[in-house]
């Protein structure tokens, strides 16, 4: 685990190994103490009061930067100036690692970011609050499709404020493959001519990205929801994935090695991200990117606070500086994802918004965002397959657990 703690403005350091061990310990400490003397609350704050001097976040890698790992990134220290509310931030390799990590020290930690799966598994644990988004400075300036997303509501209350997104796009090497994509087709039609050049996400989300396909390639099975697929959607949708395993090329899980897949050749065409060709583009590499015809599927980062959270103020404080414009921008070109506030636009130009389609509501309206798949179908049956079986069947095409790393989901 990798720790990054700030004791007090300018006092942000990155500690690893000992550390690590020495913080559990003393979560561990605090998780009991707290235990003993505070009562948990689900109610929502009716307004921000004074901050109460700290903030404990805990997330992946570059979702808080405080200049320590490059003094040019930094929107925590302005934050502390502001509130008062000194940041302490907590990284885990990855988000498969976010959960457990949440679970272990709830009653420690005020906050969590976290994508779509992690998001909702959460919530459902019951270890995450709801919010009044009506006191979250910002949340209004966000799109209506970021504000309603599934991944953050349950029971009609709403758990996350969105950070930031991705959503898939087609990645090809334009003197490979010719004439250009427009569809999916390219990647799943069993008849495509890049069979064995392909390169897919290592996520049990790519089988909402096969049911995306289906939808419109196979009608007949009556896809709506590509995260709500009842068994026999489910099966098609795994299947495709299990016929197309001799026309892999690689199931990518880092930015590394999606980027690496198209430079080298070993790949022609992929499910990748913007960012992916972006880099790749600037390198001078002959690659580009298609938004296929049928949409695609991408998920959203949350802010969450726990149900036991220690420093509410502080933590709503957090929210709504999370959607400032400034650190809206700052974080999107750190990570090379989308801001969620199109007013980071202004920072981030012209091209680099129009190329994530930041302001693009109709390509919003396209995007499937991913949300926990569940056995309630959302239209009073609940004959749907939940995330288990996701997990397993994904386990089942490409070989191994997956690791979430870059990818959306």
């Amino acid at each position: 685990m990798t720790v990054v703690t700030r004791a007090g403005r300018g006092a942000g350091r990155t500690a690893r190994g000992a550390l690590g061990a020495m913080l559990i310990a003393a979560l561990t400490l605090l998780t009991a103490c707290a235990s003993q003397s505070r009562q948990v609350t689900l109610r929502p704050l009716t307004s921000v009061g004074k901050g109460e001097g700290a903030l404990r976040l805990l997330g992946v890698p570059g979702y808080v930067e405080d200049g320590s790992t490059d003094p040019r990134v930094d929107w925590v220290t302005a934050f502390e100036h502001r509130t008062g509310c000194q940041v302490s931030y907590t990284q885990v390799p990855n988000v498969s690692a976010i959960q457990a990590a949440f679970r272990l020290h709830a009653n420690y930690y005020d906050g969590v970011v976290a994508p779509s799966a992690v998001a909702g598994q959460l919530i459902s644990a019951g270890t995450i609050a709801p919010l009044n988004v009506q006191i979250v400075g910002g949340y209004p300036a966000l799109s209506r499709t970021l504000r309603s997303q599934a991944a953050a509501i349950s029971k009609g209350k709403t758990y996350g404020v969105p950070y930031v997104w991705d959503a898939y796009v087609l990645g090809y090497a334009t003197p490979a493959v010719r004439p250009p994509p427009r569809t999916w087709a390219a990647l799943f039609d069993p008849a495509s001519s890049y069979a064995g050049k392909i390169m897919l996400p290592d996520s049990p989300f790519t089988i909402a990205l096969a049911a995306l396909y289906l939808k419109s390639a196979r009608p007949a099975l009556g896809i709506t929801d590509p995260y709500e697929l009842d068994s026999t959607q489910f099966a098609a949708a795994t299947g495709l994935l299990k016929d197309m395993r001799r026309s892999i090329a690689a199931y990518w899980s880092l930015d590394q090695q999606a980027i690496d897949g198209l430079a080298t050749g070993n790949a022609v065409l992929g499910a990748v991200l913007p960012r992916h060709v972006d880099i790749l583009a600037r390198a001078g590499r002959k690659v580009a990117a298609a938004d296929p015809a049928q949409g695609t599927t991408g998920a959203v980062s949350f802010w969450l606070m726990s149900a036991q959270a220690r420093d509410p103020n502080c933590m709503y404080k957090w929210l709504a500086w999370s959607l400032t414009p400034r650190v809206q921008q700052q974080v999107a070109e750190w990570n090379g994802t989308a801001p969620v506030n199109p007013d980071a636009c202004a920072r981030l130009g012209r091209a680099t918004c129009g190329r994530y389609h930041v302001a693009d509501q109709a390509y919003l309206n396209e995007v499937a965002f991913a949300h926990l798949p569940g056995t309630d179908c959302g239209n009073g049956k609940r004959d749907c397959t939940g995330w288990a079986a996701w997990l397993n069947a994904w386990k089942s095409i490409a070989g191994s657990p997956a690791i979430v790393g870059s990818q959306p989901g």
